[in-house]
C-alpha cells in the first residue's frame, strides 16, 4: 500500500474534536474521514491547497506546519498567501521543507509553493510566471516551477493556478479564455513534457451549467490531459473541497505523461477533526495526487 492512514492527534490543533468514523465514499481514500499521512517512499504525492488569506489568525502558521508535517506530502501548491515573510515563516515552522514565492503585484493573495528538500529539488531556472499581462484571463498570473523527483530522478513542471473567482456572465467567460489559453500554451510549448495544474480554478468539472462548460477544451481532449481528482467531482459532496458551498473547485490536471503513474486522488477533510478549521486555516481543503513512481 502506498498510503499509511493516521488520525491526526496533534494536542494543540485537535484539542476536544472527535474523528467521524466513516468515510461516506471510496472516493476520498480516507478511511477515517479525517486526514492521510503518507509514508516515505517512491510516491510522489501533490497537493493544492487554498488557505484563504493566509496566515487568517494569530496561531495559523502553527497550525498549518502540524498538518502540513502530518501528511508528510512531496509539494504543496497553496494560493491566497499574504506575503512572502508569512510563507517563509511557515516553512522554518517545518524541519526539511523549504518554499518559492511570487507576488502578486496587483493584490494580497499571492501564489507559492512549499516542497519537502530531501524529497525533490527546484530546478530554479526554470521558475516562471505565465501570462502576466493577461490580467483579464488570469487575475493571479500562472506560477511555474519545475521539480526533479530525487528517488525516481523524474523531472515535471508544475503549475499553481488561481482563476477568477464569481459566477456571473464575465466571471465565467474569463474563466473560460484562461482555459483556452493555457492549453493553447501547453499544446504548443510543452507536448511532450509532465505537466500538472493544480490549483483553485474557482469552478466545478461536472456541473450541468446554463453556461459555457468552462474546462471542456480540457476534458475533451481525454488522450492528452486528465483530471486527477474527477472521480471526487463526480462523486460524494462530503468529499468536495469547498464544503461552505459545498462544491469541489481544486483541481489538478495532469498531462498523458503522467497516465501510467496515476493512482489516486484524495480530499484531506481536517475540518472532520478541528472544529474552527474554518476559522483558523481556510475554508477550502486541500486535494492530494498521488502518483506511483516505482
Amino acid at each position: 500500500m502506498l498510503l499509511k492512514y493516521r488520525v491526526l492527534l496533534f494536542a494543540i490543533l485537535f484539542a476536544g474534536a472527535g474523528c467521524d468514523d466513516s468515510n461516506g465514499d471510496d472516493v476520498s481514500g480516507d478511511d477515517f474521514g479525517c486526514v492521510t499521512s503518507f509514508e516515505q517512499n517512491r510516491a510522489f504525492e501533490v497537493v493544492t491547497f487554498n488557505m484563504e488569506n493566509f496566515p487568517k489568525e494569530q496561531n495559523t502558521i502553527m497550525h498549518v506546519a502540524e498538518l502540513i508535517e502530518h501528511v508528510n506530502a512531496d509539494v504543496i501548491a497553496v494560493q491566497e498567501i499574504s506575503s512572502e515573510s508569512v510563507l517563509n515563516g511557515l516553512a522554518n515552522q517545518m524541519s526539511g521543507w523549504e518554499y518559492v514565492f511570487t507576488p502578486d503585484p496587483s493584490s494580497d493573495i499571492s501564489l507559492g509553493y512549499l516542497y519537502k528538500a530531501t524529497e525533490v529539488e527546484l530546478i530554479e531556472e526554470a521558475t516562471d510566471v505565465w501570462f502576466e499581462d493577461d490580467w483579464w484571463r488570469f487575475p493571479r498570473a500562472p506560477f511555474v516551477i519545475k521539480i526533479r523527483h530525487r528517488e525516481s530522478g523524474l523531472e515535471t513542471i508544475l503549475i499553481n493556478l488561481h482563476l477568477k473567482a464569481m459566477g456571473d456572465a464575465d466571471d465565467i467567460g474569463r474563466r473560460y479564455q484562461a482555459s483556452q489559453a493555457l492549453k493553447e500554451y501547453l499544446d504548443t510549448n510543452h507536448p511532450d513534457d509532465f505537466v500538472i495544474v493544480l490549483g483553485d480554478y474557482n469552478d466545478e468539472l461536472a456541473e450541468e451549467k446554463q453556461t459555457e462548460d468552462v474546462f471542456a477544451n480540457f476534458t475533451d481532449d481525454s488522450e492528452n490531459y486528465k483530471f486527477a481528482d474527477m472521480s471526487i467531482a463526480t462523486g460524494n459532496k462530503d468529499f468536495w473541497s469547498y464544503p461552505g458551498w459545498p462544491s469541489h473547485i481544486d483541481h489538478i490536471l495532469m498531462t498523458d505523461e503522467w497516465f501510467d503513474y496515476f493512482d489516486e486522488a484524495i480530499t484531506l477533510r481536517p475540518d472532520q477533526c478541528f472544529d474552527d478549521y474554518e476559522n483558523y486555516i481556510s475554508d477550502h481543503r486541500p486535494v492530494v495526487a498521488v502518483f506511483n513512481l516505482n
